[in-house]
């Protein structure tokens, strides 16, 4: 089981990956924005952190970006609406170990979270 850190603004979308991963057997917690997402990395003791780009206020790409330069250290996979390689590019640039475009499937979901997680478990 793994603490996971959801970060999405779509409280209808957030709610489902949230049962999802309860579900898979993972603890969840949710933030709805950047500003509240960076305070509970500062604070949280998480496995991994699942984060929307498009955030109100601050961004995805900016939380991921100052995330890293405060020295954090957790994978973040970064889902967004964008589908260009020039985005995922952005999301490698900001730090993000992975992305996943929506829609995606709840299945797609769970594999990279676990890829993730086991990438971190090795290290």
């Amino acid at each position: 089981m793994a603490k996971i850190l959801l970060v999405e603004d779509d409280y209808v979308l957030a709610n489902t990956l949230l049962d999802w991963l309860e579900f898979k057997g993972h603890e969840a917690e949710h933030s709805a924005n950047g500003e509240e997402a960076l305070a509970k990395m500062s604070t949280g003791n998480y496995n991994i952190i699942v984060l929307d780009w498009n955030l109100p206020g601050i961004t995805g790409i900016e939380v991921c970006s100052q995330y890293r330069g405060l020295g954090g250290k957790l994978p973040v996979l970064m889902l967004t609406g964008m589908h260009g390689s020039s985005d995922e590019e952005k999301c490698k640039q900001a730090g993000a170990n992975k992305y996943l475009s929506k829609p995606f499937q709840l299945e797609d979901l769970t594999r990279q979270v676990e890829i993730l997680l086991a990438a971190g478990n090795l290290s």
